[in-house]
């Protein structure tokens, strides 16, 4: 088969005047409205020795990137005992929602 020494070339459309673009399409609602996580802070318990720190839940999905393990492995150290004690960082169940409390995370990490 021989091939053609001319070329072609493809030019974008001429759009007239009149025609107005579109302006790029912004974010999606979703995602504008998204709630940011917010620090928590424990209930005082008004007899004053009790320090005010913040109180950070993480999410599955947080812990599985900080400890660069899968959701199926955080649910599996969850389900399962060795020796009386599960693996895996401690969490906490809010209802049906799993959430790993920032102080005991620090301290499965550096232990």
């Amino acid at each position: 088969m021989r091939t053609s020494n001319r070329a072609f070339r493809i030019t974008p459309p001429v759009h007239s005047q009149h025609e107005m673009k579109e302006p790029p399409p912004a974010e999606p609602e979703a995602a504008r409205n998204r709630p940011q996580p917010r620090l928590m802070r424990p209930a005082h318990s008004g007899n004053g020795h009790q320090e005010e720190q913040p109180l950070r839940m993480y999410t599955e999905v947080q812990v599985g990137e900080m400890l660069q393990v899968s959701l199926s492995q955080l649910r599996k150290w969850r389900m399962k005992q060795y020796k009386g004690q599960r693996q895996g960082p401690p969490f906490r169940k809010l209802g049906r929602l799993v959430r790993y409390p920032e102080a005991a995370l620090r301290t499965y990490i550096n232990s």
